[in-house]
């Protein structure tokens, strides 16, 4: 994908193919037996592709707005004026995405068989120069490595419960400092779900100093089903101790707009049916 992404010379955005993933990882085969998501997606041209990405987001946004928002780098282009050119190169990407089975691995229905892998770690780091890998200190885990990683340390080195001495209550945060795009919490929630635990019932909380990180790691917090409690902060953990805490406030906040603009629309329906019907009673009968 980054390199059809490239060869279409996409440029240096790479905000713009991540988020093109990120938008599809988000989305459900609802309907086994109806027509094929994938195929849905194929026929669609430039404008009607746009129109749909720009429709996920937006879904997502209303019943995650504060991971949604935190992952506004990623979708924030979509509210551009977007060329021929732009839209070749976004349908080119999400044509080798869904072709090379993006959706084999995140549409399952069931939150395990999502979680099996992290999809968007790998796209990031291959739109990545080297230089810029290593600027920020970003390297990717493969899954099987994370897999092995939360299951050798028994969790303890990355969350703040102990799996296996005692039982879990629900009421535990899991944590991590320098989460990427959430890899090993990934893991963490897997060894939960064959515990028998649903991930769903704790607190989560990741943070990363790089914005394009902290924004894949919103968008897997919903793909993996980590539930209400999830926390993401875009800071430097070591220069401010208190990042998830300010994240919990900035999230506050966007639910609180959230309402309010719901509230607003819910007025100006309510408006347009009155009129509607005021229409309807005033217009003689033929």
């Amino acid at each position: 994908m980054a390199e059809r992404w490239h060869n279409r010379h996409g440029g240096t955005a790479i905000e713009v193919p991540i988020g093109v993933v990120a938008a599809l990882a988000l989305i459900r085969e609802k309907d086994p037996n109806g027509p094929g998501l994938k195929a849905q997606i194929l026929t669609q041209d430039g404008p009607q592709l746009i129109a749909m990405l720009r429709e996920i987001w937006s879904m997502h946004w209303l019943h995650r707005p504060d991971l949604i928002e935190r992952a506004r780098i990623l979708h924030e282009w979509l509210n551009d004026d977007l060329d021929e050119y732009r839209m070749h190169a976004v349908r080119a990407v999400t044509e080798t995405a869904l072709k090379r089975g993006l959706f084999d691995l995140t549409a399952h229905e069931d939150p395990y068989l999502r979680s099996a892998t992290d999809a968007l770690s790998p796209v990031m780091t291959s739109l990545r120069s080297r230089g810029a890998r290593q600027g920020l200190g970003e390297y990717h885990t493969p899954p099987p490595i994370a897999d092995v990683i939360a299951e050798a340390t028994n969790l303890e080195a990355i969350v703040d419960i102990g799996l296996g001495t005692r039982e879990l209550k629900g009421s535990e945060h899991i944590h991590d400092p320098c989460a990427g795009s959430g890899g090993l919490l990934r893991a963490a929630a897997q060894i939960l779900r064959e515990r028998g635990h649903d991930p769903a019932d704790f607190q989560w909380s990741m943070v990363d100093i790089d914005p394009i990180a902290a924004a894949c790691a919103s968008v897997n917090a919903i793909v993996w089903a980590f539930g209400p409690r999830v926390t993401v902060a875009c800071a430097d953990s070591l220069a401010n101790p208190n990042a998830v805490e300010d994240a919990m406030k900035e999230a506050r906040a966007v639910f609180e707009h959230r309402d309010e603009m719901l509230g607003k629309a819910q007025i100006i329906g309510a408006i347009h049916r009155t009129q509607h019907l005021m229409e309807r009673a005033l217009t003689p009968a033929a």
